[in-house]
């Protein structure tokens, strides 16, 4: 059986329960699958490890970031295995993918200090009406916990009681409660009337379903190009994302002398050792900054005289 054939049955059944992303992350492997062989149709039976190797060549050539090119293999992986449990293949899955890389690298998380949250919030955008509401997402977000964008964007008004926010993660489906502070709820206020006959919390989504996620995407985009511009203009290093937030949650956390277990729960990751590998990579600056101390001690000081030794050799 050819591979695009069964794969866009697997996008038909992820759009069709409402998995848009991973329906996403099928099309773009194809699509990146079949640039690679030069030929839109591939059958299952002619893929071998040799392929698969270079398959994964021809994308970290093409600049891609190994964790990119880690989940085109996942999803490549995922592909082969519903397709040998479906009865269409009989490939060996395990041999295929051996030598190729499919975890995970934790990427680098960038955070700001809580001064430049301060200055952030006082700088008047009110010039640029985009710019400022981009600036008061990124607010919100961290003063909801570092919410990532996604949970942020589809947030709807059934998830407020009160003063009380009940959501639950896309990424881990975890549930969270945040009590939602007055600097939070004013944020939320100011925006009321943009979304007053919407479902929807915040004016960022109008629509549902697949449209809902294109919409998503393409509000993604625009948020971290407006982040980008508020960076330039108030001069804030590291440039702000969309995850500057989350991440500048967790590190004041850590700073507080908050414990892990607590920052754990609040940032809903399934388990204490996410959150250890999330707050060994913002700790990966401290320790830059405490080995340059430490080299700057040793290398600073006058060079010494050696004086002509007696020893022989």
């Amino acid at each position: 059986m050819e591979i695009q054939i069964f794969t866009k049955s697997l996008i038909e059944k992820a759009k069709l329960s409402g998995r848009y992303s991973t329906a996403d992350s099928y099309l773009s492997t194809l699509h990146s699958l079949q640039l690679f062989t030069g030929t839109p149709s591939t059958r299952f039976d002619e893929i071998t490890p040799q392929l698969i190797k270079g398959f994964e060549q021809h994308l970290f050539l093409k600049g891609l970031y190994e964790n990119t090119i880690s989940l085109y293999m996942r999803m490549l992986r995922s592909i082969f295995n519903q397709a040998v449990a479906a009865g269409v293949a009989t490939i060996n899955t395990k041999d295929i993918f051996e030598n190729v890389f499919v975890g995970c690298d934790t990427t680098a998380k960038r955070a700001i200090k809580p001064i430049i949250i301060n200055q952030l919030r006082e700088a008047d955008f009110s010039r640029y009406p985009q710019l400022e509401f981009s600036r008061d997402l990124f607010l919100l977000s961290f003063y909801l916990q570092g919410i990532p964008f996604v949970d942020l964007a589809y947030l709807r008004k059934s998830n407020v009681n009160g003063n009380i926010l009940v959501y639950r993660r896309h990424k881990t489906r975890q549930q969270l409660y945040i009590t939602v502070e007055n600097c939070a709820h004013k944020i939320i206020k100011r925006y009321a009337r943009e979304c007053k006959s919407s479902a929807y919390l915040l004016p960022i989504l109008n629509a549902v379903g697949e449209q809902g996620y294109k919409q998503y995407k393409s509000a993604l985009r625009l948020y971290n190009k407006h982040l980008n511009q508020i960076s330039e203009m108030i001069q804030i290093t590291p440039h702000l994302t969309s995850y500057v937030a989350r991440h500048t949650w967790a590190s004041t956390a850590r700073e507080k002398g908050i414990p892990v277990s607590i920052i754990s729960t609040g940032m809903g990751h399934s388990s204490e050792k996410v959150t250890y590998v999330y707050l060994e990579s913002l700790d990966n600056k401290t320790m830059s900054e405490a080995n340059k101390k430490i080299i700057s001690a040793v290398t600073s000081k006058k060079k010494m005289i050696l004086k002509k030794s007696s020893i022989t050799y």
